[in-house]
């Protein structure tokens, strides 16, 4: 009879303090933990832009910089254009002998 008693304290026991875990915690000033978890994540927050940065660096393209595919297609047409103009105003301006034309 006292062992079945003293198992029931003990079962009893172990499930209070079991649920001591999911208890909610008493209020705990918060100016003596936040202070320093919040700079700890200030300088992880400043460590990870520094690594974006230098990631981003590494792995650019150099030769594109601010180009979008239009408007390297534009460019290139536009310089297509640009040289037939300039083939044609040539052509326009050569100076050659007048075809039948007499001579008194």
């Amino acid at each position: 009879m006292i062992s079945r008693i003293l198992l029931v304290v003990v079962v009893a026991l172990a499930a209070a303090l079991s649920v001591e875990g999911f208890a909610p915690a008493f209020f705990r000033p918060a100016a003596a933990t936040s202070t320093s978890l919040f700079s700890c994540r200030t300088n992880a927050k400043r460590e990870k832009r520094q690594r974006n940065r230098e990631n981003m660096r590494k792995y650019a393209t150099p030769g594109r910089r601010g180009m979008s595919r239009r408007k390297i297609l534009k460019k290139a047409q536009s310089s297509k254009a640009r040289q037939e103009e300039n083939e044609f105003i040539a052509k326009c301006f050569i100076t050659g002998p007048v075809p039948n034309m007499e001579e008194s």
